[in-house]
């Protein structure tokens, strides 16, 4: 609703299990913030870049560069590759220093009643044992 508001198109990308699994198989007993990260965001942006170049967005980008438990610099790099793959621009951010950035998120996530989960959505990060 608020994006428009403001004029903005968007396009939420489907969460892509089979394909991540594929990805990250190995790694799953990876702590947050190890090797498996990197291989979850390099899928998701670059599908992510994909639609967007699809349906000739300007930019594509990432919420998780507001979370303080993921690396925005590794984040902004694998974007950065991309962006130089698919010649579609990257948004680099790093929603959660800028301004008190989190706190402000968590504030508009209110005023706005948007959806905020606790996890990035991985199911490891989350603690789920998902081979029971």
């Amino acid at each position: 609703r608020l994006l428009n508001e403001l004029g903005i198109k968007f396009m939420d990308i489907d969460y892509l299990n089979n394909e991540y699994h594929k990805k990250i198989k190995g790694y799953e007993n990876e702590p947050e913030n190890g090797l498996r990260c990197p291989l979850c965001f390099e899928l998701r942006l670059d599908k992510t870049a994909s639609k967007a170049k699809e349906n000739n967005f300007d930019y594509f980008a990432t919420t998780l560069t507001v979370s303080p438990y993921k690396n925005s610099q590794v984040l902004n790099a694998i974007g950065k590759d991309i962006e130089e793959l698919t010649k579609v621009k990257f948004l680099y951010s790093d929603f959660k220093k800028k301004e008190d950035g989190y706190k402000r998120s968590i504030e508009l996530s209110k005023k706005y009643d948007l959806y905020r989960q606790d996890y990035c959505g991985c199911l490891y990060s989350k603690g789920v044992n998902v081979d029971e």
